[in-house]
């Protein structure tokens, strides 16, 4: 029979995760097929995923078409009794969905190192507040969340919740996941990895070191973070590679320091780098691609070191 699944994806890893569902479903149940609506507002987003509409339509075992971004999740694609693919569970738009109609069956792809945080409060049945939600917001969002957290208990345990994720298998994530009736699946990055741009953008030479979100959310000095990039540069040529969030000014600034390149950020650091074909030093902060791209550059003889960044804002 055929069914097609609808994705709402928010962000450029999730849209990544929901590809490589789609290539596991496709060599699964070949008479499945997945339309990719990604969430407008979000200029990576968008940019990544005009980048890869055409790419993955000549990969036949990526059975996957990307729909136009919009900044709503479309009611008429995410109906009742009709399979979903998420990949933000804590999302609003997904809560306030999921609390007026329910899905056939619920897939959840990785937003990052948060399916974490995911499984431990499906496990613990409490509320799908997003860490660090501003204390106001968390409080009038609290009730959603936890009608949220009820209805993807009962979905995992009739055997209708799902998760495709980068996480080991014997993660505890994966471990907390399944024992509420979830079904887990773990992907290699393999679709990532034949779509990569093979980090043709990166000066030859340079050592890579990834940007982070901290500096947008407040939580790491700005001052301080360009001292630590500073240090890095005097001991050899840096290639910096932004956070899609992080701003302009900053990127900026990181650019007039010494030895330093700035990359754009149009494509996610996973996709940005996948297939490279020589290997590549990589420094990341403590954050989700210093997971994410062991994975995705395994065979290529990159090395990728994670380093906190220098100092936490404290307020």
């Amino acid at each position: 029979m055929y069914s097609e699944l609808s994705a709402w994806v928010e962000s450029p890893l999730q849209l990544l995760g929901a590809l490589e569902h789609a290539a596991l479903m496709s060599s699964s149940t070949p008479h499945h097929a997945m339309t990719i609506v990604p969430r407008g507002g979000d200029a990576q987003l968008e940019t990544t995923a005009s980048h890869l509409a055409d790419r993955v339509r000549t990969h036949a075992h990526v059975n996957a078409r990307m729909a136009i971004d919009v900044r709503v999740m479309p009611f008429a694609l995410f109906a009742a009794d009709t399979p979903w693919l998420i990949g933000d569970a804590f999302s609003g738009q997904v809560q306030a969905r999921l609390d007026r109609v329910e899905p056939s069956t619920l897939t959840i792809v990785d937003d990052g190192a948060i399916t974490r945080v995911l499984a431990r409060h499906l496990a613990e049945g409490t509320p799908l507040v997003r860490p660090r939600a501003p204390r106001l917001w968390a409080g009038l969002r609290r009730e959603l969340a936890a009608r949220t957290t009820r209805r993807l208990r009962a979905l995992a345990a009739d055997g209708r919740l799902s998760v495709t994720t980068y996480l080991a298998d014997d993660d505890d994530a994966v471990t907390q996941l399944r024992s509420i009736g979830a079904s887990v699946v773990t992907h290699r990055f393999d679709v990532t990895r034949m779509l990569g741009e093979r980090a043709v953008h990166v000066p030859r030479g340079a050592r890579i070191v990834l940007g982070t979100a901290h500096v947008a959310d407040g939580l790491t000095d700005a001052a301080t973070e360009l001292q630590r990039i500073a240090e890095l540069a005097r001991s050899g040529a840096v290639a910096y590679l932004p956070h899609r969030r992080e701003p302009a000014w900053f990127t900026t600034a990181v650019g007039r320091l010494p030895e330093t390149s700035v990359i754009a950020a149009t494509l996610p650091i996973e996709l940005a780098l996948a297939g490279t074909e020589r290997p590549l030093e990589i420094i990341a902060a403590l954050s989700t691609a210093a997971e994410t791209l062991p994975i995705v550059l395994r065979g290529s003889g990159s090395t990728v070191s994670a380093q906190p960044t220098v100092r936490e804002v404290t307020s």
